[in-house]
């Protein structure tokens, strides 16, 4: 996916739209019910970390992780490159900031312990910061792009089994025994009516107003019936109707740079390793969130942006002492289910959650809990019908059932044991699908494909003849152990059913990479073909598969080589092919001799240094040169002055026939490599051929349309080789 992201002007604009007359209702309705859900989320985590003997201070904690969530959400909300992003400080990171504050707290104490876990979450998310905002300045954030579709759905559907299992407890049912109960009439049959709403409007497509109706009307709802039955307040908080209850007053503890003088650091670098595992585990979350996003809303999200603006979000949560956090995929999801791509939301969640701080917990006590739990169950059954029925024609059955195996560990073991296993097995597949792949690209012979040296016609019809003692393999892809092994099979087989290769040349030009135990495995291709009397040349390979390689070829230099490019490789092994055949088989003439005479008044013998241009690309044709002895470079010449061989001309061939035959500039430059005998006919004197002796003419005509359909005839070969 490929798009267009929005600059900070788009932002601002959009953001301002997000607050005007038609839309703010839902943007005011969306935050509030953000930030109501994710402080008590925040609760929960900071709970987390501050137990035992930290539990004394779980005020500070959730004052803290308050402030973190407000900041984190609206500096992502700003910043990404998705409308409607809501981020907080998160469950993962939450719970291992958890074990490391509980073995802090069994080594210090209480003060001490307090102090240096306050500087160890500060710490932990200035560092998490760095790594995001690093991550997406060198653009590593594309990674997300290879993560598996089953992984994504089966993170997707795992989400939403968590989100469920969260609605139901909220709703207050532990077992099916407890859905008659008391406290089930007023949370759980409310709750599940109105998801039930929800998700009939989903399937419906009801405007998004329906949803912001249900769940007005489930508040004031609420109200009116408890007033109407004389139940206060304080009674529902007690039942566990209501949110809370919170602790009363202020939540703010102040700034932690106190903390941060009073902690051991020492024991926050005995954590280390522990404290890793967020910089480890954050990041892929993220980066699998941010994919779960794009697949579930079809929109192309800037990776590297994100890492970014949840970076720097990240160094301000520090700053406030807070713990790390990133994006909320299902709060985001269900602002986008519920009003759209907007902002606003998470800027008006972030200024209702700094307000909760400042005025304490009474905010958060306004909310019934049945709302809360019906609109989680809502989106955790519409998660799971979606991807684990609905998806389940998109994908093979073994990605099918990956998926739901993660679901199930998800749902059994946990969160990240479920992803980690999915990933692994989802590499494992990739392993065993791709060694499937033919990394063979084209198996052809000297018959087929020839180098750009043009030959005397007696040398060519020999590698004709000689053709099969060539092997061609073109490789492509990345080269591991498992498509190394196709090699050596395929080179062996041929070496065992053709006795006659002389030759196995590896062409690297489309590899991407080789792996270690490939080089190791390539090594035999080499060590057959020494056995089979053969000898290998490996091609095109990049200068770090070159380093990769050195050793052998240093080991195995009687019988192994390596040249610049594939036609570098077969002019070397052609050359060692006319070599081996020993004295000429005829005499290389570049005319018929009956011709040569009948045109001998119209050419000019020249003889012709060694470096000499005898064509410029882009200049007027000079004609053309009927080569007698020597060589001559054809190249294709760039702005920059790079050169690229086109061909090369032995003594008997002939070059310049299509710009003359063309009346066009010369199309490339043609150099002498040795010292050079040839007849020039010029422009003049071939227009005086064909007016003088049209007899004369008519016979060099037929000559250089041999020549020309030869050439053909050799590139047909070629095409039909590489589309068989």
């Amino acid at each position: 996916m490929v798009g267009d992201h929005p600059g900070v002007t788009e932002r601002w604009a959009g953001l301002r739209a997000d607050f005007a007359r038609a839309r703010l209702p839902g943007t005011l309705a969306t935050g509030f019910v953000q930030a109501m859900v994710n402080s008590l989320l925040t609760v929960a985590l900071m709970s987390l970390i501050f137990q035992g003997s930290l539990e004394g201070a779980l005020p500070i904690g959730i004052g803290l992780g308050l402030a973190g969530s407000a900041v984190i959400g609206v500096i992502v909300a700003l910043g990404s490159s998705f409308p409607g992003t809501y981020a907080g400080v998160q469950d993962a990171s939450a719970a291992i900031l958890g074990l490391s504050a509980a073995s802090i707290a069994a080594k210090l104490a209480a003060p001490e312990a307090l102090d240096t876990v306050l500087a160890m979450m500060a710490v932990t998310s200035l560092a998490t910061g760095l790594a995001f905002i690093l991550m997406g300045y060198f653009g590593l954030g594309e990674i997300a792009r290879f993560m598996p579709f089953p992984v994504i759905g089966g993170l997707l559907a795992g989400t939403g089994y968590l989100i469920v299992v969260g609605g139901i407890g909220i709703l207050g049912v532990g077992s099916i025994g407890d859905v008659d109960t008391p406290d089930a009439l007023g949370l759980f049959w409310p709750g599940l009516v109105l998801a039930a709403l929800f998700f009939l409007a989903s399937r419906r497509h009801w405007p998004s107003l329906s949803y912001l109706l249900f769940l007005a009307g489930g508040i004031v709802g609420f109200h009116a019936v408890t007033a109407l039955a004389g139940i206060d307040r304080a009674t529902s908080l007690a039942r566990g109707w209501l949110l809370g209850p919170f602790p009363a007053g202020g939540l703010w503890p102040g700034p932690v740079t106190d903390a941060l003088a009073g902690a051991d650091w020492a024991a926050i670098g005995g954590e280390t390793a522990t404290l890793a595992a967020v910089l480890l585990i954050v990041p892929i979350s993220l980066l699998l969130y941010i994919s779960a996003i794009e697949v579930e809303t079809k929109t192309d999200v800037d990776m590297n942006t994100e890492l970014r603006a949840t970076g720097w979000a990240n160094i301000a949560s520090g700053a406030v002492g807070s713990a790390p956090g990133y994006l909320y995929l299902a709060d985001t999801l269900i602002t986008q289910r519920l009003v759209g791509k907007r902002r606003g939301s998470a800027a008006v969640a972030g200024v209702v959650i700094l307000g909760v701080i400042v005025v304490g917990g009474s905010l958060l006590e306004l909310l019934p809990q049945f709302i809360v739990g019906g609109l989680l169950l809502f989106v955790g059954i519409d998660f799971m019908v979606e991807w684990l029925w609905a998806s389940r024609r998109r994908m093979t059955s073994l990605d099918y059932a990956l998926m739901w195996a993660i679901v199930l560990i998800i749902a059994t073991v946990g969160f990240l044991p479920g992803v980690g296993v999915g990933l692994i097995a989802a590499i494992v597949l990739f392993v065993v699908r791709y060694s499937r792949i033919d990394v063979v690209k084209h198996s052809l012979t000297a018959r087929e494909h020839q180098s750009n040296i043009e030959r005397p016609a007696h040398d060519a019809e020999y590698l004709q003849e000689a053709g099969e003692s060539v092997l061609i393999l073109e490789l492509q892809g990345f080269i591991f152990f498992g498509t190394a092994s196709r090699i050596v099979k395929h080179v062996h087989s041929h070496l065992e059913r053709a006795g006659s290769v002389r030759f196995v040349i590896l062409d690297f030009r489309m590899v991407t990479g080789v792996d270690s135990s490939a080089v190791m495995l390539l090594e035999r291709v080499v060590m057959l073909a020494r056995d089979h009397g053969a000898e290998v040349v490996f091609t095109g390979m990049s200068p770090s598969q070159h380093v990769q390689f050195s050793e052998l070829l240093t080991a195995y230099s009687d019988v192994f080589r390596d040249e610049l490019d594939l036609d570098h490789g077969m002019a070397w092994c052609e050359d060692r092919i006319l070599a081996e055949a020993g004295p000429r088989r005829g005499e290389a003439r570049s005319l018929p001799e009956g011709l040569a005479t009948q045109l001998s008044p119209y050419l000019t013998p020249r003889n012709i240094p060694a470096g000499t241009r005898l064509m410029q690309q882009g200049d007027p044709t000079p004609g053309i040169y009927l080569l007698r002895s020597g060589r001559v470079t054809v190249v294709l010449e760039g702005p920059d002055g790079e050169q690229v061989r086109l061909r090369t001309l032995l003594e008997g061939t002939v070059l310049g026939e299509i710009s003359l035959y063309r009346d066009e500039p010369c199309t490339a430059t043609a150099i002498t490599d040795t010292t050079c005998d040839v007849l020039h006919l010029t422009p003049e004197s071939f227009s005086e051929l064909c007016r003088e002796d049209p007899a004369a003419a008519a016979d060099f005509h037929a000559f250089v349309a041999r020549t020309l359909a030869g050439r053909i005839s050799h590139a047909n070969r070629a095409i039909r080789a590489l589309q068989g």
